[in-house]
Protein backbone atom coordinates (compact mmCIF):
# COMPACT_ATOMS: atom_id res chain seq x y z
CA UNK A 1 0.00 0.00 0.00
CA UNK A 2 1.03 3.84 -1.02
CA UNK A 3 2.10 5.97 1.98
CA UNK A 4 -0.39 8.74 2.36
CA UNK A 5 0.74 11.84 0.60
CA UNK A 6 2.70 14.46 3.01
CA UNK A 7 2.84 17.81 1.45
CA UNK A 8 6.26 19.78 2.49
CA UNK A 9 9.40 19.31 0.71
CA UNK A 10 10.68 16.04 -0.98
CA UNK A 11 14.57 15.05 -1.34
CA UNK A 12 14.93 12.60 -4.72
CA UNK A 13 18.44 11.91 -6.44
CA UNK A 14 18.75 13.75 -9.79
CA UNK A 15 21.22 12.31 -12.25
CA UNK A 16 23.77 14.63 -13.50
CA UNK A 17 24.04 14.38 -17.26
CA UNK A 18 27.45 16.40 -17.19
CA UNK A 19 29.08 14.30 -14.14
CA UNK A 20 27.30 11.37 -14.82
CA UNK A 21 26.39 11.10 -10.84
CA UNK A 22 23.18 11.07 -8.31
CA UNK A 23 22.94 14.51 -6.79
CA UNK A 24 20.51 15.46 -4.39
CA UNK A 25 17.67 17.63 -5.57
CA UNK A 26 15.29 18.87 -3.07
CA UNK A 27 11.94 20.19 -4.31
CA UNK A 28 8.76 21.41 -3.01
CA UNK A 29 5.44 19.10 -3.30
CA UNK A 30 2.36 21.41 -3.27
CA UNK A 31 -0.56 21.07 -5.48
CA UNK A 32 1.61 19.87 -8.66
CA UNK A 33 4.77 18.38 -10.10
CA UNK A 34 5.90 19.08 -13.38
CA UNK A 35 6.33 15.95 -15.30
CA UNK A 36 9.54 16.60 -16.95
CA UNK A 37 11.43 17.33 -14.30
CA UNK A 38 9.88 14.54 -12.42
CA UNK A 39 10.75 11.92 -14.94
CA UNK A 40 14.04 13.27 -15.38
CA UNK A 41 14.64 13.23 -11.59
CA UNK A 42 14.09 9.22 -11.57
CA UNK A 43 16.89 9.38 -14.37
CA UNK A 44 14.05 9.31 -17.46
CA UNK A 45 16.47 11.81 -18.71
CA UNK A 46 16.79 11.02 -23.11
CA UNK A 47 13.85 11.90 -25.24
CA UNK A 48 13.09 7.97 -25.53
CA UNK A 49 13.23 7.63 -22.05
CA UNK A 50 10.92 10.18 -21.02
CA UNK A 51 8.69 9.55 -23.79
CA UNK A 52 7.68 5.94 -22.36
CA UNK A 53 7.97 7.03 -19.19
CA UNK A 54 4.79 9.50 -19.63
CA UNK A 55 3.31 6.95 -22.07
CA UNK A 56 3.03 5.02 -19.47
CA UNK A 57 1.46 7.57 -17.23
CA UNK A 58 -1.12 8.69 -19.67
CA UNK A 59 -2.07 5.22 -19.72
CA UNK A 60 -2.74 4.56 -16.04
CA UNK A 61 -4.35 7.84 -16.17
CA UNK A 62 -2.16 9.55 -13.93
CA UNK A 63 -1.43 12.68 -16.77
CA UNK A 64 -3.29 13.66 -19.81
CA UNK A 65 -1.49 14.42 -23.45
CA UNK A 66 -0.68 18.09 -23.51
CA UNK A 67 -0.68 18.13 -19.48
CA UNK A 68 2.47 19.48 -18.03
CA UNK A 69 2.02 18.49 -14.27
CA UNK A 70 -0.08 16.28 -12.50
CA UNK A 71 -1.53 16.95 -8.88
CA UNK A 72 1.05 15.93 -5.83
CA UNK A 73 -1.34 13.69 -4.50
CA UNK A 74 -0.19 11.29 -7.87
CA UNK A 75 3.31 11.25 -6.91
CA UNK A 76 3.72 8.26 -4.54
CA UNK A 77 1.94 6.21 -7.42
CA UNK A 78 3.44 7.75 -10.64
CA UNK A 79 6.54 6.46 -8.61
CA UNK A 80 5.51 2.99 -7.64
CA UNK A 81 3.79 2.38 -11.56
CA UNK A 82 7.38 3.30 -13.22
CA UNK A 83 8.74 1.31 -10.89
CA UNK A 84 7.19 -1.78 -11.65
CA UNK A 85 7.18 -1.06 -15.32
CA UNK A 86 10.29 -0.56 -16.33
CA UNK A 87 13.67 -1.75 -15.53
CA UNK A 88 16.22 1.34 -15.83
CA UNK A 89 19.64 -0.19 -16.74
CA UNK A 90 22.60 1.38 -17.60
CA UNK A 91 23.86 -1.35 -20.51
CA UNK A 92 23.24 -4.95 -21.63
CA UNK A 93 25.18 -6.26 -18.53
CA UNK A 94 22.88 -4.99 -16.15
CA UNK A 95 19.88 -6.21 -18.02
CA UNK A 96 21.50 -9.34 -18.13
CA UNK A 97 22.03 -9.60 -14.45
CA UNK A 98 18.59 -8.85 -13.65
CA UNK A 99 17.19 -11.18 -15.81
CA UNK A 100 19.26 -13.96 -13.86
CA UNK A 101 17.59 -12.79 -10.80
CA UNK A 102 14.13 -14.09 -9.60
CA UNK A 103 11.04 -11.96 -10.46
CA UNK A 104 9.62 -10.77 -13.45
CA UNK A 105 10.64 -9.64 -16.71
CA UNK A 106 10.34 -5.85 -17.25
CA UNK A 107 10.46 -3.75 -19.95
CA UNK A 108 14.37 -2.32 -20.57
CA UNK A 109 14.62 1.49 -20.23
CA UNK A 110 18.30 2.64 -20.91
CA UNK A 111 19.12 5.44 -18.24
CA UNK A 112 22.33 7.24 -17.04
CA UNK A 113 25.05 4.80 -15.34
CA UNK A 114 24.17 6.69 -12.09
CA UNK A 115 20.71 5.90 -12.72
CA UNK A 116 20.63 2.35 -13.12
CA UNK A 117 19.27 0.42 -10.41
CA UNK A 118 21.26 -2.79 -10.62
CA UNK A 119 24.68 -1.43 -10.26
CA UNK A 120 24.44 2.66 -9.87
CA UNK A 121 27.26 3.35 -12.07
CA UNK A 122 29.49 1.32 -9.87
CA UNK A 123 31.37 -1.35 -11.43
CA UNK A 124 32.07 -2.90 -8.42
CA UNK A 125 28.59 -3.26 -7.67
CA UNK A 126 28.04 -4.79 -10.93
CA UNK A 127 30.42 -7.09 -10.63
CA UNK A 128 29.97 -8.05 -7.51
CA UNK A 129 25.99 -9.17 -8.22
CA UNK A 130 27.49 -11.23 -11.16
CA UNK A 131 29.56 -12.97 -8.73
CA UNK A 132 27.35 -13.41 -5.35
CA UNK A 133 24.86 -15.38 -7.83
CA UNK A 134 27.54 -17.26 -9.47
CA UNK A 135 28.39 -18.66 -6.24
CA UNK A 136 25.25 -19.09 -4.44
CA UNK A 137 24.62 -21.17 -7.86
CA UNK A 138 27.46 -23.15 -7.03
CA UNK A 139 26.63 -23.90 -3.57
CA UNK A 140 29.62 -22.13 -2.48
CA UNK A 141 28.63 -20.11 0.99
CA UNK A 142 32.17 -19.67 2.28
CA UNK A 143 35.02 -18.22 0.92
CA UNK A 144 38.26 -16.30 2.15
CA UNK A 145 39.95 -13.05 0.94
CA UNK A 146 43.71 -13.05 1.25
CA UNK A 147 44.85 -9.49 1.07
CA UNK A 148 43.82 -6.05 0.35
CA UNK A 149 43.40 -2.70 2.15
CA UNK A 150 41.24 -1.80 4.67
CA UNK A 151 39.68 0.23 2.45
CA UNK A 152 39.19 -2.44 0.14
CA UNK A 153 37.78 -4.97 2.33
CA UNK A 154 35.68 -2.72 4.00
CA UNK A 155 33.93 -1.86 0.04
CA UNK A 156 34.07 -5.54 -0.26
CA UNK A 157 32.43 -6.42 2.71
CA UNK A 158 29.60 -3.97 2.29
CA UNK A 159 29.59 -5.08 -0.97
CA UNK A 160 28.91 -9.09 -0.31
CA UNK A 161 26.67 -8.50 2.92
CA UNK A 162 23.27 -9.55 3.26
CA UNK A 163 23.81 -12.26 0.38
CA UNK A 164 24.13 -15.60 1.96
CA UNK A 165 27.74 -15.48 2.13
CA UNK A 166 30.17 -16.14 5.12
CA UNK A 167 33.35 -13.78 4.21
CA UNK A 168 36.64 -14.25 6.39
CA UNK A 169 39.39 -11.98 5.29
CA UNK A 170 43.25 -12.23 5.83
CA UNK A 171 45.35 -9.03 6.70
CA UNK A 172 48.36 -9.57 4.19
CA UNK A 173 50.61 -7.13 6.19
CA UNK A 174 50.72 -8.77 9.86
CA UNK A 175 51.81 -12.09 11.26
CA UNK A 176 49.56 -14.90 9.82
CA UNK A 177 50.27 -18.81 11.79
CA UNK A 178 50.47 -22.05 9.84
CA UNK A 179 47.75 -22.92 11.95
CA UNK A 180 45.09 -20.22 11.69
CA UNK A 181 45.98 -20.68 8.00
CA UNK A 182 44.93 -24.61 7.66
CA UNK A 183 42.13 -23.78 10.13
CA UNK A 184 40.63 -21.13 7.26
CA UNK A 185 41.32 -23.70 4.45
CA UNK A 186 39.36 -26.00 6.25
CA UNK A 187 36.37 -23.91 6.69
CA UNK A 188 36.53 -21.94 2.94
CA UNK A 189 35.19 -23.36 0.02
CA UNK A 190 36.94 -20.81 -1.88
CA UNK A 191 40.40 -18.87 -1.14
CA UNK A 192 40.86 -15.63 -3.05
CA UNK A 193 44.47 -14.41 -3.26
CA UNK A 194 44.47 -10.50 -3.91
CA UNK A 195 47.88 -10.56 -5.02
CA UNK A 196 48.57 -6.78 -6.30
CA UNK A 197 46.99 -5.71 -2.83
CA UNK A 198 49.24 -5.21 0.31
CA UNK A 199 49.83 -8.87 0.88
CA UNK A 200 53.29 -10.61 2.21
CA UNK A 201 54.52 -13.67 -0.11
CA UNK A 202 55.05 -15.21 3.77
CA UNK A 203 51.27 -14.87 4.45
CA UNK A 204 49.97 -16.05 0.68
CA UNK A 205 52.34 -18.69 0.91
CA UNK A 206 50.32 -20.27 3.57
CA UNK A 207 46.79 -20.37 1.09
CA UNK A 208 48.84 -21.02 -1.85
CA UNK A 209 50.41 -24.32 -1.21
CA UNK A 210 49.47 -28.09 -1.55
CA UNK A 211 45.33 -27.54 -2.26
CA UNK A 212 43.06 -29.49 -0.22
CA UNK A 213 40.80 -31.66 -2.13
CA UNK A 214 37.65 -29.52 -1.40
CA UNK A 215 39.33 -26.15 -2.03
CA UNK A 216 39.27 -24.10 -5.14
CA UNK A 217 41.75 -21.60 -5.05
CA UNK A 218 41.39 -18.27 -7.10
CA UNK A 219 44.26 -15.52 -7.60
CA UNK A 220 43.71 -12.08 -8.41
CA UNK A 221 46.01 -10.51 -11.05
CA UNK A 222 44.51 -6.89 -10.64
CA UNK A 223 43.89 -5.18 -7.69
CA UNK A 224 40.02 -3.28 -8.46
CA UNK A 225 37.43 -5.20 -6.19
CA UNK A 226 36.07 -5.45 -10.14
CA UNK A 227 38.63 -7.36 -10.94
CA UNK A 228 38.81 -9.77 -7.80
CA UNK A 229 34.87 -10.29 -9.22
CA UNK A 230 35.43 -11.09 -12.12
CA UNK A 231 38.45 -13.57 -11.65
CA UNK A 232 36.12 -15.37 -9.30
CA UNK A 233 33.25 -15.61 -11.96
CA UNK A 234 35.35 -16.88 -14.92
CA UNK A 235 37.09 -19.69 -11.97
CA UNK A 236 33.88 -21.47 -12.33
CA UNK A 237 33.21 -20.97 -16.17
Amino acid sequence: MNAPYTPGRRTICRVSLRHGTMQPEEFRVTDAVNIEQFLRAHGYASGEAARRGRAELERAGLTHPGKQAFVASKLAAAEQLLASTFLRACGDACVKIDRAGAGRAREVVLVPAAACEICGGSNNRRAAIECVRLLLRRSVARLVVVGGSPTQQAELKELLGGTGLDVRFVDGTRGHSAKDALANRRWAQLIVVWGPTPLRHAVSDLYTGEPLPHLRIVSVSRRSIEALCQAVTRSFT
